[in-house]
């Protein structure tokens, strides 16, 4: 993981106010799920990300990423900064069944805590949120039980964020996943 990139643009990000906070493999690094990252994902408000374009033009190479389905995202841009790919989810959402649509909600609660690297705050979404992503992305980079056991060795910190989740048309086995974690 290269901690100086994410400093970089974190530090940028704070100094710009921009609503913004680490999600994916990054998130799962900071709890110790996995080892090396393959590149930054971070979550933010789509009013910002006009502002966070003008800013990584600065440090950054643009990078073509379209979106592809089932993703529905309304603002998703990568830039390339000191080799590594960053990532940028404004509105993250996924297609569903029956036309449903899932949408990842960034606000002050997703927002659950932050690490400090050097003095850098880097704001972190919840495990409990990216369980629900994942699982509804079928989750391909087989993370789930990755989420699950850590929740059994330490449990669930925010099951507010679970639950708000089983309020949106999700599958039923989506909210019977969501049941069963909140029972561990």
């Amino acid at each position: 993981m290269n901690l100086d990139v994410l400093k970089k643009v974190a530090k940028l990000l704070n100094e710009s106010n921009c609503t913004w906070a680490v999600g994916s493999s990054v998130l799962l690094y900071f709890h110790g799920l996995v080892d090396k990252p393959n590149d930054i994902d971070i979550l933010i408000d789509p009013k910002d990300a006009s502002k966070i374009k003008d800013i990584m033009n600065k440090i950054g190479t643009s990078r073509n990423s379209p979106s592809k389905e089932p993703f529905r995202t309304e603002e998703f841009f990568g830039y390339i900064v000191d080799d590594i790919e960053i990532e940028f989810m404004g509105g993250f959402k996924i297609a569903l069944f029956n036309d449903n649509i899932y949408s990842f909600i960034l606000d002050e609660d997703a927002i659950v805590d932050n690490v400090v690297i050097d003095e850098i705050k880097v704001n972190l979404t919840s495990l409990e949120d990216w369980l629900v992503a994942y699982k509804v992305m079928n989750d391909p980079k087989n993370r789930l039980p990755l989420i699950k056991k850590y929740f059994q060795t330490n449990s669930i910190k925010h099951k507010d964020l679970l639950k708000r989740n089983l309020y949106k048309s999700l599958s039923e086995s989506i909210n019977k996943e969501i049941l069963e974690v909140l029972n561990l």
